[in-house]
């Protein structure tokens, strides 16, 4: 009997275990089926594929396209930098925001957010809206200057400036937020102009500029020219200038290059300019140096031709006939002021290598130096006298060189050293130098003139022996 207990007891629990086990797995069937029901649908992240317009300033209406921005139901963010946006259009693919305010003249980044998915990243431009502001300007312009134009606010970028004198556009040549050059434009007979900056339709303050009359007539006088050859350009012409005065201007213009070379020509035993530059089978040259005539002081410049020293150059002599050099070295010409003190500057010349210089002549005054005319000692009669005067200036490359003969007598006027400063500068010098003037002025041109004479020295047509002069062959 117990036995038979026993036995159906057993068989009671090996269905009871079975019937467990069942249970067990129908759950974990109905457990995995809910799982795989409940497994969440992959969502792809906002993409935009466009901002229209790409640059503006606060407020303006940007459009996104793209794609996945999400339902009525998702949370939607576009941000701008770190500024979120005003929504005012939205769907699935397009998006209408108002670009928020707190940038200027920067590209930031700009994203979608839909429900914390980001989207990638495309670039929107604020516009400069501040205006440009002259605060201090060059005093002084004529025909084809340099005006620097400091201040505020400008564009970097030289074509997102517009400079007018008038109404009359310059041309920009350089540029930076502060600072701009500008070449003038011809502005005919005015005096004075306003000058304005305007920059992404932003107009400056406006900065009245001086109009040099006098500058602005040479810089736009009809010369009758001549060309000798090429590079090399003979100019002369006679009108009133400096007043009603009447003034007459040779001019030898010239590019150096392989053709066209600058030279020194020195000699002992006085000679004129014509016959020393035949010597040197020059086509073109003038005066240079200092030398004693007539019971004059002594004061002999410094010269060198070809690394060598042809002439010491007295001591103790006057800056103001020894502050400045022609250095020419490789055909390139610099005209460099002495800033040492003393009167011994032939010896400042003699030390600057022969590497340096393989040829110098010193002589005086330095009219301009870097662009800007000297203050010249106006009181001393050597540069106030109205007479013959030569001078040489060089562009800033040290290739282009003018040499200028201006006459007195013979029903014209010469000009003083400051005059000369303002003829040479208008011309394009940067930097310039008075040469000996006087009976000494005197400009030859192979095939011109009278015998190569082209000008009238002291009013007429003798040519006071000199001991130097400056060619070009």
């Amino acid at each position: 009997m117990l036995k038979q207990i026993n036995y159906v007891t057993g068989v009671k629990m090996y269905y009871f275990r079975m019937l467990l086990a069942f249970m067990a797995i129908s759950f974990l069937t109905v457990s995995c089926k809910d799982k795989a029901v409940e497994a969440p649908q992959t969502v792809s992240p906002p993409s935009i594929v466009s901002l229209s317009p790409d640059a503006g300033t606060e407020g303006t209406e940007v459009v996104i396209l793209g794609e996945n921005f999400g339902d009525n139901n998702s949370k939607v963010d576009v941000n701008f930098g770190s500024k979120a946006a005003e929504i005012t259009k939205r769907s699935g693919t397009e998006l209408k925001v108002k670009a928020p305010a707190g940038f200027n003249n920067v590209a930031v980044d700009v994203s979608v957010s839909v429900s914390g998915r980001g989207s990638n990243i495309k670039k929107f431009t604020y516009n400069d809206t501040t205006f440009p502001l002259i605060t201090t300007m060059t005093t002084t312009c004529f025909y084809s200057s340099a005006v620097v134009i400091n201040g505020n606010n400008f564009s970097p970028d030289i074509q997102g400036n517009i400079v007018k004198f008038g109404a009359i556009e310059g041309t920009v040549t350089a540029a930076t937020k502060t600072s701009l050059t500008v070449t003038t434009p011809d502005l005919g007979s005015v005096a004075t102009a306003e000058v304005t900056v305007t920059k992404s339709g932003l107009t400056s303050n406006a900065k009245s500029i001086v109009v040099d009359v006098d500058q602005n007539k040479i810089a736009t006088y009809n010369w009758t020219t001549h060309t000798v050859k090429q590079g090399l350009i003979y100019k002369t012409g006679q009108f009133s200038l400096f007043g009603e005065t009447q003034r007459r201007v040779y001019i030898l213009d010239v590019t150096l290059n392989a053709s066209n070379t600058l030279g020194i020509g020195f000699t002992t035993t006085d000679v004129n300019t014509v016959t020393m530059c035949n010597n040197y089978n020059a086509v073109a040259g003038v005066n240079a140096g200092y030398f004693p005539f007539g019971g004059s002081s002594d004061k002999d410049p410094y010269i060198r031709i070809n690394s060598a020293t042809v002439q010491n150059g007295h001591t103790n002599v006057s800056q103001i006939f020894t502050n400045s050099a022609l250095l020419i070295n490789n055909n390139v010409a610099t005209v460099r002021k002495f800033t040492e003190s003393g009167k011994n500057l032939n010896l400042v010349a003699a030390a600057i290598p022969a590497t340096e210089a393989q040829n110098i002549i010193v002589c005086g005054p330095m009219l301009i130096t870097s662009g800007i005319i000297e203050a010249l000692d106006m009181s001393a009669s050597h540069n106030s006298s109205q007479t013959s005067r030569t001078g040489l200036g060089v562009t800033i490359d040290g290739k282009r060189i003018f040499m200028v003969v201006v006459d007195t007598g013979g029903g014209v006027t010469g000009v003083t050293t400051l005059q000369l400063a303002k003829i040479l500068q208008a011309l394009g010098a940067v930097n310039a130098m008075n040469l000996d003037g006087g009976g000494s002025s005197t400009m030859f041109v192979s095939n011109q003139g009278d015998n190569g004479r082209v000008n009238f020295p002291a009013g007429g047509t003798y040519m006071r022996p000199v001991r130097s002069v400056i060619y070009v062959k």
